[in-house]
């Protein structure tokens, strides 16, 4: 009976009405067993970044304990390689071209899209987050507004370092959970801002100094030229890798301080790929490529997870909401694209364990271009290739038709390098992905298929004005 009092109410709110109808939720007198939650996100962070992935040899003990008591994830990928849609599709649940506006960084998300995070705490979590939630993007009349709960930013470290966010993540955790009612399950969006840029020019001397890396120690993406400029740019970017893996340990600490580690679910990962430049060209974050959609992921339950494990299926984090709602006992929402992970937390094995999980689809429509420049685009990935499709934004059948496509045999090109789209030995396995890519973009109505373009040009259009005139001076611009 409890499980349908929560949904009955939160279907009520969903439909907008009783909005604190939870207000008084008492999980005590429930005996609420249901997990607590901490979702540790980074700010610009490809997989390779994390040494337990096997590329790097960046000292993060921290993540490294995280999958060593939980499970790695090694096939981990964003929704979209970009902050806002992905940071949206997260907390939605949805893949980003099912988000209306939310599916643009710069726009906002309509509040008729049910947050995981607002149900619950309709359903008796105490929801908060440090650092950075969603954004950037705008609060108007149609968007959602307080998307994840209380902000708790006033706690900052005595001596911040130059180009690293002063936020003090653990002791803002801390306040978070001073401020909750006894036994009340959590939720916690750690949102640190680092490693996105500007960086402080001398982080790689501390990378060098407190870690032990060197500029010449650091291993560069083939993409990339291998100069002394780029080597100490790569290591102004990875002192703040390591920097936030500090941040992640002093909050694992504070949970065994308090007694929550047991029975809280950790989840480490980021938003989106890492910035990594071929010549002007994006090759990681803002681009359909590998290192910009697939992401650091690993998770830890002490109580209900066995632990030991890297787990090779596909996963979103879309993945998460669902997830999320489950462990908290409640049903999940309509339109929530998502698949929850609940069955893969509490297997006992590695490898590949849901055989479904063969496939994660990606893409983007706007990062910042003004027409007709774009970098709209989808891609599918399976353990061997990743296929791409562009899209164009002028008028026309290229909204709909693809432009350009590319496909890499990623098993042996991880930094696809190598587009092997006329090849004609691949021509069944480019057939293939192209079918699954356009089967599931139907079956969830993404606009590039289904031609239902309206909102999406609106939003480029909303977009590209406020960057025109100036983000900061359109905060209220009205849609219309």
């Amino acid at each position: 009976m409890e499980k349908e009092v929560r949904w009955i109410s939160a279907g009520f709110i969903l439909g907008g009405f009783l909005i604190s109808g939870f207000a008084n939720f008492d999980a005590k007198a429930l005996g609420d067993h249901r997990p607590n939650i901490l979702l540790f996100i980074t700010d610009d962070e490809s997989w390779v970044e994390r040494s337990a992935h096997g590329w790097s040899d960046l000292p993060t003990p921290a993540f490294d304990r995280v999958a060593k008591e939980g499970a790695l994830f090694a096939h981990g990928f964003t929704s979209a390689p970009s902050c806002a849609p992905s940071r949206a599709s997260i907390l939605a649940g949805r893949n980003f071209w099912e988000l209306r506006q939310g599916a643009f960084i710069q726009a906002y998300v309509p509040k008729q899209i049910p947050l995981f995070t607002h149900v619950l705490a309709w359903n008796g979590y105490h929801v908060g987050n440090t650092g950075k939630g969603w954004g950037p993007g705008v609060t108007i009349d149609e968007s959602h507004d307080q998307m994840i709960g209380k902000t708790y930013n006033a706690i900052e470290v005595p001596d911040p370092i130059p180009g690293i966010s002063p936020i003090d993540y653990a002791e803002n955790l801390r306040q978070f959970l001073d401020d909750r009612n006894q036994d009340q399950p959590f939720f916690f969006w750690a949102g640190i801002h680092e490693p996105h840029g500007p960086y402080g020019d001398q982080n790689h001397q501390r990378l060098a100094g407190q870690f032990g890396v060197s500029p010449d120690s650091i291993p560069m993406p083939p993409v990339m030229d291998d100069s002394e400029t780029n080597r100490i740019e790569r290591g102004n970017t990875l002192y703040e890798i390591a920097y936030a893996d500090q941040q992640l340990a002093q909050m694992l600490a504070l949970l065994e301080q308090t007694g929550e580690a047991e029975n809280t679910l950790v989840v480490v990962t980021s938003d989106n790929g890492s910035v990594v430049l071929d010549g002007d060209n994006l090759r990681a974050k803002a681009s359909p490529y590998d290192n910009g959609v697939h992401v650091p992921l690993a998770i830890r339950w002490p109580a209900k997870m066995p632990g030991g494990r890297t787990v090779t299926d596909f996963v979103c984090l879309i993945d998460l909401a669902p997830t999320f709602l489950r462990l908290a006992e409640i049903p999940v929402p309509d339109g929530m694209s998502g698949k929850s992970l609940v069955p893969i937390l509490r297997s006992e094995e590695s490898g590949r364990i849901d055989p479904g999980r063969s496939t994660v689809v990606t893409g983007l429509e706007w990062h910042g271009e003004f027409d007709p420049d774009s970098r709209s685009s989808r891609s599918i990935r399976n353990d061997r290739f990743s296929y791409i499709v562009r899209y164009g934004n002028a008028n026309g059948p290229q909204w709909t038709h693809p432009i350009a496509k590319e496909f890499y045999e990623v098993a042996n090109d991880p930094w696809e390098q190598h587009n092997l789209i006329d090849d004609p030995q691949y021509s069944d396995d480019v057939a293939s992905l192209s079918s699954q890519l356009e089967q599931y973009q139907r079956q969830t109505g993404d606009p590039r298929v289904t031609g239902d373009q309206y909102i999406f040009r609106k939003t480029r259009d909303y977009v590209q004005k406020r960057k025109r005139v100036g983000y900061g001076r359109t905060l209220t611009l009205p849609f219309e």
